[in-house]
C-alpha cells in the first residue's frame, strides 16, 4: 500500500522518466529520489542550499546521482570487488512514512527485502533510512542483521556540500586526528592544524566522532554525526574532475564531501539481531 503523502509533498518525474518526492514546506524546500532513497536538494527557508549537485548530471534512471547525499551501502569505496559504494545507490526503495509539522518535514524509506536478496543473496539485511529537514538536514541510516551470522558493514552518507571557492575554505575539528590518505599510497598519518585545499584530497579520518565545522563566507556548515568514528573528506581537484561522470570540469572549485562514515578501521561487524545507525546532521553555525 503506498504511503500518503502530506500536502507539502507530491510525486513527481523528470524529462528523463526518473521518478523525485518534491518537498515544498514554509521552513524547507527539498528533493528526494526514489532510486537511491537520495536526498539530492534541500534548501531551508531563508538560507542558501545546504547541498552541492552537479548541473551535468542529465539524473537518468538506473543511474547513480552526483551530488546531495548518496548512500553508500552496505560497503563503502572499493570495500569489494563487486562495484564501488555497494548497492543502495541504484535500487529502488519504498516510501513508509511521510509526516509535516510546523518545524518541517519527516520521512522514512525501507529497502525492500527482495531487491537486497537479488544483489546480496547471502547476505540477509534489513536497512531504513529516516530524513527529517527543516532548518537542518538530520539523516539516519539504520541498518539491521536480519541472519545468523556475524556480518561486516562499511558505509557512508557521502555528503556533497557547496563552497564559494575552494581556495578560501577550511575545515577545522580534526587537528590531530589520524588518517588514511588515499592520494598517497594509503599511508597513516595525522593531521596538523586545519584542512585547507591546494590540490586532490582523499582521506579517512578515524579514532573520531566530534563534529567538524567548513568555514566559508557564503556556505558554512557544521556536520555532527552518531554512529561515526570515521568521516570522509573529498575534492577531486582539476585532473580528477575530468575523469568523474557527471562532473563539470571545473566543478572542484565549488564542492567538497565530508561524510560521515564507518569506514577503514571504523568497518563495523553487525551481529545476529543487532541493528547499528549511522547519522549525521548539517546545520548553519550560530
Amino acid at each position: 500500500m503506498s504511503t500518503v503523502l502530506p500536502d507539502c509533498m507530491r510525486h513527481t518525474s523528470n524529462p528523463a522518466g526518473k521518478a523525485f518526492i518534491d518537498i515544498q514546506h514554509p521552513a524547507v524546500e527539498a528533493r528526494i529520489a526514489l532510486e537511491g532513497a537520495h536526498l539530492l536538494q534541500c534548501v531551508p527557508a531563508g538560507q542558501r542550499p545546504l547541498l552541492w549537485v552537479s548541473p551535468d548530471d542529465p539524473q537518468l534512471p538506473g543511474k547513480a546521482l552526483r551530488g546531495g547525499i548518496p548512500l553508500c551501502w552496505p560497503w563503502f569505496g572499493g570495500d569489494r570487488p563487486t562495484g564501488a559504494h555497494g548497492i543502495a545507490r541504484r535500487l529502488l526503495w519504498q516510501l513508509t512514512a511521510a509526516t509535516e509539522d510546523e518545524q518541517g518535514v519527516y520521512l522514512r524509506f525501507d529497502l525492500p527485502p527482495e531487491r537486497i536478496a537479488e544483489a546480496l543473496p547471502d547476505e540477509p539485511w534489513q536497512v531504513h533510512v529516516e530524513y527529517r529537514l527543516n532548518s537542518a538536514i538530520d539523516v539516519r541510516l539504520t541498518t539491521t542483521n536480519a541472519g545468523q551470522q556475524p556480518m561486516r558493514l562499511t558505509q557512508a552518507l557521502h555528503t556533497y556540500l557547496p563552497v564559494s571557492d575552494i581556495h578560501r575554505v577550511r575545515i577545522s575539528g580534526l587537528d590531530q586526528a589520524a588518517y588514511i590518505d588515499a592520494v598517497d599510497g594509503w599511508k597513516q598519518k595525522s593531521q596538523t592544524g586545519d584542512i585547507d585545499f591546494t590540490g586532490e584530497l582523499d582521506r579517512i579520518y578515524h579514532g573520531h566522532a566530534a563534529s567538524v565545522r567548513l568555514h566559508d563566507s557564503r556556505y558554512p556548515v557544521v556536520v555532527e554525526r552518531r554512529g561515526s568514528e570515521s568521516v570522509v573528506v573529498w575534492n577531486p581537484w582539476q585532473a580528477k574532475s575530468l575523469r568523474l561522470s557527471e562532473f563539470p570540469a571545473e566543478g572542484y572549485l565549488g564542492m567538497l564531501c565530508i561524510e560521515a562514515a564507518n569506514a577503514g578501521p571504523d568497518a563495523r561487524q553487525i551481529q545476529p539481531g543487532q541493528s547499528h545507525t549511522l547519522g549525521t546532521r548539517l546545520s548553519r553555525p550560530d
